[in-house]
C-alpha cells in the first residue's frame, strides 16, 4: 500500500506575501527538494507544525513564535527565523534566529549564507516591508529606483490574484530560486497582468474611500464575511490613511466568533503597536502580535471598538 505521508526531511513554514515567496526561494536554493507550507499566522504555522512527524529540517519563518507554537517545537529540532521582537521565552529546542530592523528573508538569507545574485529579491523584500536597510539603498542605487519599484509592484501585486492559490506561490519562489527577476517569471508576470487589467488596486483604493471612517488619529474599516479589498488588505487602507495624515490605519474583518484585526502605524514616533496587541490579547482577546508600526490580532467580536479606544487612550496620553 502506498504510503502518502510527505517524507522530506526538510520544511519551511512561512508567510504567503513578498517576504515569504522570497524566503521560500532562498530556501528551495538551499534544498531544492524541500517541503513549502505556507500560513497566514502563529496559530497557522503551529497546526502544520503538529502535524509533521517526518521532517529533519524544520524552519518557521516570519511567524512571530507565540506560546502555542513553541509548545509544538517540544522534544524536536526547529529553527525560529523572524524579524519580529520576541514576546515570549522560547521552549524546547527551537533555535531561535531574530534579527529586527530588515525583512525575514533578509534574516533568513544571512543565516543560510545566500548567493549576491539574489540580493535584488532580498531588497524587494526589505522595500515591502518598509525596512529601509544598507542592502536596499545599495540595490536601489545600482539598479535604479524605478525598475526596483517596478519589479517589487510586479511581485507584490501577482500573489494577489487568488490569495488562496498556494500552488502558484510555490511554483513562484521555485522559479525565483533560480535568481530570476519577478517580471521575468512567466507565471508571475501574468498574475501581475491580471491584476493590473481588471483595475483591483484603484477598485480597493475607492472602497476604502467610501467606507474607512476616522475614529481620533485612526482609520477604521470593517468588513463582513463577503466584503472584499481585491487581495489589497491593508495595503488600500493605509494607502488612504496615509493620503489623510492618520497616524494608524485598523482593519477589522468579521469571522465566526471573532475579529480579526490588522493594525499599521504610520508614524516613526508611534505606539508600540506588537506590545499592544499583545497585552491587550492576553487581557481580551485570543492571539496578538507583530512589529512596533504592524499588528494582527484575534479577538472577541465584543472586543473590536474595545481595542480601538485602549490605542486611542495610549497614543494620546
Amino acid at each position: 500500500m502506498l504510503n502518502n505521508k510527505d517524507l522530506r526531511e526538510a520544511h519551511l513554514i512561512t508567510r504567503g506575501n513578498v517576504d515569504g515567496l522570497v524566503c521560500a526561494a532562498l530556501f528551495l536554493r538551499h534544498d531544492p527538494l524541500c517541503r513549502v507550507s505556507f500560513v497566514t499566522s502563529p496559530s497557522a504555522a503551529s497546526s502544520v507544525l503538529s502535524k509533521d512527524r517526518h521532517s529533519r529540517e524544520v524552519y518557521v519563518v516570519d511567524l512571530a513564535p507565540d506560546e502555542c507554537l513553541f509548545s509544538h517545537c517540544e522534544g524536536r529540532d526547529v529553527t525560529i527565523v523572524d524579524h519580529h521582537p520576541l514576546r515570549c521565552p522560547p521552549k524546547g529546542r527551537a533555535s531561535m534566529v531574530i534579527d529586527e530592523g530588515r525583512s525575514a528573508a533578509s534574516v533568513l538569507a544571512g543565516h543560510l549564507g545566500s548567493e549576491d545574485a539574489f540580493d535584488p529579491l532580498i531588497a524587494i523584500a526589505d522595500s515591502v516591508e518598509f525596512m529601509e536597510t544598507p542592502l536596499m539603498e545599495e540595490v536601489w542605487s545600482e539598479y535604479g529606483v524605478k525598475r526596483m519599484v517596478r519589479e517589487a509592484k510586479v511581485l507584490d501585486f501577482s500573489w494577489r490574484a487568488n490569495i488562496k492559490d498556494d500552488v502558484f506561490r510555490y511554483r513562484a519562489a521555485l522559479r525565483l530560486s533560480q535568481a530570476t527577476w519577478p517580471s521575468d517569471v512567466p507565471i508571475i508576470w501574468r498574475r501581475f497582468l491580471t491584476v493590473q487589467n481588471e483595475r483591483r488596486w484603484p477598485r480597493a483604493v475607492s472602497l476604502v474611500k467610501d467606507r474607512m471612517r476616522r475614529i481620533g488619529d485612526i482609520g477604521v474599516l470593517e468588513l463582513n464575511g463577503r466584503d472584499s479589498l481585491f487581495g489589497f488588505g491593508t495595503r488600500a487602507l493605509v494607502h488612504v490613511a496615509q493620503k489623510q495624515d492618520l497616524g494608524y490605519a485598523a482593519l477589522m474583518h468579521r469571522r465566526e466568533g471573532h475579529t480579526s484585526i490588522s493594525l499599521r502605524g504610520l508614524r516613526p514616533d508611534g505606539l508600540d503597536l506588537g506590545a499592544f496587541t499583545d497585552d491587550f490579547t492576553r487581557r481580551h482577546g485570543i492571539s496578538g502580535g507583530g512589529h512596533p508600526n504592524s499588528a494582527g490580532a484575534r479577538i472577541p467580536q465584543t472586543s473590536s471598538y474595545r481595542l480601538i479606544r485602549e490605542l486611542l487612550a495610549l497614543s494620546n496620553p
